[in-house]
């Protein structure tokens, strides 16, 4: 049986996949998400909202417009990045679920009350149905996406939500051990010192006690 491509070009289908693997979801229940705030084709340029003030596909507002770069005619695959790095800004973490992230744009982080309704009296728990298979939301992401391609890996654009790792993980390989707590508040130049003196003195017999102070 040949696999169901969907209707967008394999670019714009491939970010949306690639976008709902960075945050941990169904890539359905987030299609779902995207065909409620941005129309059944998933629009990045749509116009919406109280007084038409919102965009995109997860209708920023116009702070937000500014801060995340939604201006002029968009791709989804351009407009994706930009609406991971809303998440990670917002709070949102991986795996949270497609509750926690629709709480994230309607209520502006993932902790906010599932009950809370906006301005058109929506709120997540009244939509939440419409997301998970067998909704309405989520049989028109079928038809939007297609079947979800083998190979996912994201590029580099898209990759917000992984943080750098700390600086002792980095330190520890060139040092040769890892790094205890009192150590990680010694500069740099302190380590490598610290470091070269442990390859000499035992060679020196009287010397540590010497060289002890600068430990």
């Amino acid at each position: 049986m040949a696999p169901r491509v969907g209707i967008l070009p394999e670019e714009e289908r491939l970010a949306i996949f690639r976008g709902a693997k960075q945050l941990g979801l169904n890539p359905y229940e987030f299609g779902a998400f995207l065909s409620l705030e941005s129309g059944p084709n998933m629009d990045p340029n749509i116009v919406g909202g109280a007084g038409g003030r919102h965009k995109g596909l997860i209708q920023f507002g116009q702070n937000e417009q500014k801060t995340y770069g939604i201006t002029g005619p968009q791709t989804r695959a351009d407009q994706i990045p930009k609406v991971l790095q809303y998440f990670q800004d917002r709070g949102y973490k991986p795996g949270m679920g497609i509750d926690r992230a629709y709480a994230t744009v309607l209520g502006g982080n993932p902790n906010v009350s599932l009950t809370s309704q906006d301005a058109f009296g929506t709120s997540v728990q009244g939509v939440l149905p419409r997301f998970r298979k067998g909704g309405d939301l989520y049989a028109n992401a079928q038809r939007v996406l297609g079947d979800a391609p083998s190979n996912l890996a994201a590029p580099a654009s898209q990759q917000p939500l992984t943080p750098p790792p700390p600086v002792s993980s980095v330190l520890a390989p060139i040092l040769g051990s890892n790094l205890g707590r009192s150590e990680q508040k010694k500069s740099l130049s302190q380590l490598f010192v610290q470091k070269a003196l442990n390859s000499v003195l035992p060679a020196l017999g009287t010397l540590p006690t010497f060289f002890g102070t600068i430990q």
